[in-house]
């Protein structure tokens, strides 16, 4: 489902997509009041967002998506890279934050990406979030005197490669371990934490090094 207050913008993408077997646009909507009643109606798997649908907060609008439906995966669109607001959204239940200049193929992939349950963002946010995440993980080593927020080692390179977007399979490689290891590893980082998935673990740091 799309959601977008630009009537050019949600037929851009419905025409975009239109014709593609793997993905099919099952509604558009230009607010959010419209865009709950089309989700009871259609069941989407995932919401393309517009970041900037007047007079409600992009984190707001996810968190009350995601209460209606807590399966569906929310991908939000932004005109340009914003970091701040890219990890309020990540935070408040999005699983991809991309820029509406993505290209078709790349947008299929990422809607492919966050069923898969991979975070999906625009590469500059990437390494912006990732560079706050090892900051933040340097800090509370050197405070802590030992691995920072209880994680040990392993864990935090499984932690860094999570917020790549990476796979079980490809942290395994990465990492020199077996997928089921490396799964055993991710529910035990999940469980240290409360967080709900993959996602919210890594906006948790994230979130915790802006406080800071």
């Amino acid at each position: 489902m799309v959601v977008d207050d630009m009537t050019l913008v949600r037929e851009g993408i419905h025409s975009l997509m239109n014709g593609r077997e793997s993905v099919e646009i099952i509604g558009k909507a230009s607010d959010l009041t419209e865009a709950t009643g089309l989700m009871a109606r259609t069941d989407p798997d995932v919401v393309l967002l517009d970041q900037d649908l007047p007079g409600l907060d992009t984190s707001e609008a996810i968190f009350l998506l995601k209460q209606q439906r807590p399966q569906v995966e929310v991908i939000v669109l932004s005109e340009s890279p914003d970091e701040e607001r890219a990890l309020r959204a990540l935070e408040a239940g999005a699983s991809g934050y991309v820029l509406k200049d993505i290209s078709p193929e790349n947008l299929v992939r990422a809607i492919h990406g966050v069923r898969d349950g991979r975070t999906m963002t625009n590469p500059y946010i990437t390494r912006q979030l990732i560079e706050r995440f090892r900051v933040l993980m340097r800090e509370r080593g050197s405070a802590q005197g030992g691995h920072p927020a209880g994680l040990s080692a392993r864990e935090l390179e499984i932690v860094v490669e999570m917020a790549k977007g990476a796979t079980d399979r490809e942290i395994a490689k990465k990492v020199s371990l077996g997928e089921s290891t490396v799964k055993s590893h991710i529910r035990a980082i999940l469980r240290k934490f409360g967080a709900r998935n993959r996602t919210h673990a890594v906006a948790y740091f994230l979130r915790k090094g802006i406080m800071r």
